[in-house]
């Protein structure tokens, strides 16, 4: 009987395909010394974070967040805060959006006022580099955007990887402990290079103690079967680094 149950619930779980969607995200990398990250992060969700609600509010954009980077991350060496952009699903960008005026955001705010917290903007960050990314699969348990997010830069051996997160994309939040999980594919002519990411998969947990909590493990059965499906995590990809992030801003 309960092999009849696991066989039952791996069909279930690859008939709920995660769909591939036409969605995009763009991805901010940005190093910040530390003498100016309080003004960054204070400019960045008291102005730029109000600014981009108001366009998520117009419907130009689907979400915008703001991440810091953990200091022991494997990369927070090279940059030390993030941003994703969230488009809406068909769009490129969010800028052709002409409903969209600052003055209504800030309507007492003097251009002296905006001239210097731009210039803020502008000089307390270095732009590392940025790229955009096609969504793949992912589901979020939550209702808001959680605290901490594990991001995996992925160098892929195989489609049957990207195969895997389409079908059976549901098996990475109903088993382990994560409270969302995503997958997108980088969309750049760079990623075909030997030593380029060219995926990522996203972790997030809603606190640390979620994060450090023991879940539900993938039943032998199933695990078996996916294996013989698609092959082993390690034939499909290598992860090349990870960055662990907390939550500072997100609109939604």
């Amino acid at each position: 009987m309960n092999k009849i149950i696991l066989s039952l619930a791996f069909i279930v779980i690859c008939s709920l395909t995660m769909a591939q969607t036409n969605q995009k995200i763009q991805m901010g990398f940005y190093k910040v010394d530390e003498e100016m990250r309080a003004e960054y992060e204070t400019v960045m969700k008291d102005y730029l974070g109000k600014m981009m609600a108001e366009r998520v509010k117009l419907g130009c954009m689907s979400n915008w967040i703001f991440r810091r980077v953990v200091p022991n991350s494997s990369m927070a060496e090279n940059f030390t805060h993030m941003t994703i952009d969230v488009m809406n699903p068909g769009d490129e960008n969010y800028w052709n959006c002409d409903t969209f005026d600052v003055d209504l955001v800030f309507p007492n705010m003097s251009p002296e006022l905006h001239s210097i917290l731009q210039e803020v903007h502008r000089k307390s960050r270095n732009v590392i580099y940025r790229t955009k990314l096609d969504a793949v699969a992912g589901l979020n348990k939550l209702d808001h955007v959680g605290h901490i997010a594990i991001y995996n830069f992925t160098k892929t051996k195989s489609q049957k990887y990207k195969q895997k997160h389409i079908k059976m994309g549901a098996v990475f939040t109903d088993y382990g402990n994560r409270d969302a999980w995503y997958a997108f594919e980088r969309d750049e002519p760079i990623d075909w290079a030997t030593k380029e990411w060219d995926y990522m998969t996203v972790d997030v947990y809603d606190s640390v103690e979620k994060m450090k909590s023991q879940g539900k493990q993938i039943p032998e059965k199933m695990r078996n079967e996916m294996n013989k499906k698609y092959g082993n995590s390690n034939s499909q990809r290598d992860i090349m680094k990870r960055v662990m992030t907390t939550l500072i801003y997100a609109v939604k």
